[in-house]
């Protein structure tokens, strides 16, 4: 059964794995057959891929979920949403046993900043990375720092107006290593330096899913 869910309101602030507590709890409280791995500790055989960032909003968030016995779609939906935190609603469909990672190709985010200045010039810091040949940023991890070019990864990258500010629209690729909003936006201050003193900017994923001619399409 494959799950989309959005994670909105309070629960953007929800991590990876506090959001696979939420779903293993209300999968039993809802009675949904769903089926366990086998050995010493069995646990319920749900497995997600590419988990927006905490703090992150997100309409198209999604899960696998293997199934013991068959149960309509429709259903799961409904036991689901019955006994989900406020911000988290579930549609459910069924699917084969495909992975999701091969499958979830793109994501298209919008980035605002509640802190910016009312209409902060960005189109030519955008037209500026479009148009260059690689983008090298610094991204931190456990092993250090390493230098990652994040050009590759952006399939689409434009600015438009949310309530009288300028907000950052762009198409992500996604893969190994994974390049989040926050590294493209790294990028984008080796021209436009100001966006770093501009706080901490809100991230909300509209769509993920398999990516056809620059646009990103959900799962079916």
């Amino acid at each position: 059964m494959l799950l989309r869910y959005t994670k909105l309101g309070p629960s953007r602030f929800m991590s990876a794995r506090d959001v696979a507590r939420v779903m293993e709890r209300a999968v039993k409280r809802a009675g949904i057959p769903v089926a366990y791995s086998s050995g010493f500790s069995p646990h319920q055989r749900i497995s997600y891929a590419f988990p927006a960032p905490t703090g992150a909003a997100s309409n198209a968030e999604y899960a696998l979920v293997a199934l013991e016995s068959p149960m309509p779609p429709d259903d799961v939906t409904a036991r689901l949403n019955a006994v989900m935190p406020a911000g988290v609603q579930v549609a459910a469909s069924a699917t084969d046993k495909t992975p999701l990672p091969p499958r979830l190709e793109a994501s298209t985010w919008q980035v605002t900043w509640p802190d910016a200045p009312p209409s902060p010039d960005l189109a030519a810091a955008v037209e500026a990375f479009i148009s260059a040949d690689e983008v090298v940023v610094d991204r931190r991890s456990k092993g250090g720092v390493k230098q990652q070019d994040v050009r590759a990864a952006v399939v689409a990258m434009s600015t438009r107006l949310v309530s009288g500010r300028s907000a950052l629209e762009m198409t992500l690729r996604q893969g190994e290593p994974l390049i989040r909003p926050s590294d493209v936006l790294a990028g984008l201050a080796q021209w436009r330096p100001e966006i770093e003193s501009w706080g901490r900017a809100g991230l909300h994923r509209s769509e993920q899913g398999r990516l056809e001619d620059g646009f990103v399409f959900p799962l079916r």
